[in-house]
């Protein structure tokens, strides 16, 4: 299969949470009645990632793209597979044949306290994975641990809840309790050991960015459903790293699933690599808000947030691009095709295009751009 000096719409795809999911993601699309009646949860959209499909159509509100699973579409893959240069961009081929990175656009209440170890870091099993976060909406996240917290207190509270919480999953898979009183019992233990005092806990407003790709540093998101309904809204650009590969996690919010299981924990390794810097564990270092232009630049990844008011000519600068419509509509025209990129969806331009353009279709437009 050839490739086209055009943009290729990406086919996201949606992964349904019917516990922690919601209709933002399909709103913002257009999509809601087109699955399970509007009624679908859908807590992450991968907007870019090495199993990613791609289609042809030109314009993203059309039925034909939302329905988009027939042989029409292309492996992102296997047009990689054919000439990683033109389509990942010269450097970026020399270091990998594969997309190297994962972008998601995800409704998300309360998630495990985790971190990712350091991009230095040797003889361990984990890998590193940097990552990054821009908050479309308002939100509630834990940054960091507090300044002189006790480690070994906070361990044990850690070690303690866990336990418990093996308990009680035992009781319900050997039908001793109830899966509601189970998980009732979780959370009274958990209020009552509060392994939130040993962290930072922040409200952040929308156009927040979240840096995290120093590795080392605990995060959490977390859930306020009075004030924050939709949860925390944040489109994600990171490493395209195996989640069970790369995040350690000490504390699951207690969660006990349907059949009574519960998730695996690594608490040794989280307080083996736990970064217990206070320069780094400060939000107000690690995060920026009301950024023009340049929301985060690593050695991993850049991504800008571009205001389109009017034609913007753009160039790949050896890198593929992957634009995502935060808030309007515009048109992106390259050598061989142009397309309609409406709220919610994604195109990826190849490096070899070189030349592009973004054209509004509304009066103000805000475009997200990722590349290396």
């Amino acid at each position: 299969m050839s490739f086209d000096l055009r943009p290729y719409l990406v086919i996201p795809k949606l992964i349904e949470q019917p516990t922690w999911g919601g209709d933002y993601i399909l709103k913002l699309k257009g999509w809601q009645s087109f699955f399970s009646g509007g009624k679908a949860k859908i807590g992450q959209s991968y907007e870019l990632f090495g199993g990613s499909f791609l289609s042809t159509e030109n314009d993203s509100r059309r039925l034909s793209f939302s329905m988009s699973n027939d042989h029409r579409n292309i492996s992102l893959n296997d047009l990689i597979f054919q000439n990683p240069e033109a389509i990942l961009g010269e450097k970026v081929a020399k270091r990998t044949k594969k997309m190297p990175l994962l972008i998601k656009f995800t409704q998300a209440s309360g998630n495990s306290f985790q971190l990712h170890v350091k991009p230095d870091t040797k003889q361990t099993r984990w890998s590193p994975k940097a990552e990054s976060w821009y908050y479309l909406e308002d939100g509630l996240l834990t940054f960091g641990i507090k300044k002189g917290v006790d480690i070994t207190r906070y361990k044990n509270i850690c070690l303690l809840i866990d336990n418990r919480i093996k308990i009680l999953s035992q009781a319900v898979i050997f039908k001793k309790i109830s899966l509601e009183q189970a998980r009732k019992e979780a959370i009274n233990f958990i209020k009552e050991t509060n392994p939130w005092q040993f962290v930072n806990v922040h409200r952040v407003k929308k156009g927040t960015v979240v840096d995290l790709s120093l590795g080392g540093i605990h995060h959490s998101w977390e859930e306020d459903k009075k004030t924050l309904p939709h949860g925390n809204i944040v489109y994600e650009i990171q490493q395209d790293v195996a989640d069970n590969a790369s995040t350690i996690r000490c504390f699951d919010q207690g969660k006990i699933k349907g059949d009574g299981s519960v998730r695996n924990l690594n608490i040794d390794d989280y307080f083996l690599f736990i970064d217990t810097d206070p320069e780094h564990n400060n939000f107000a270092k690690m995060s920026r808000k009301n950024i023009d232009k340049q929301l985060v630049k690593t050695k991993y990844y850049s991504l800008n947030r571009l205001v389109v008011e009017k034609p913007l000519d753009k160039k790949t600068d050896g890198s593929f691009r992957h634009l995502f419509v935060e808030g309007g509509a515009v048109s992106i025209t390259t050598q061989n095709a142009a397309i309609k990129l409406t709220a919610g969806h994604s195109c990826l331009i190849p490096a070899a295009v070189y030349h592009y353009q973004i054209k509004p279709y509304e009066k103000t437009s805000t475009v997200l751009e990722s590349f290396v």
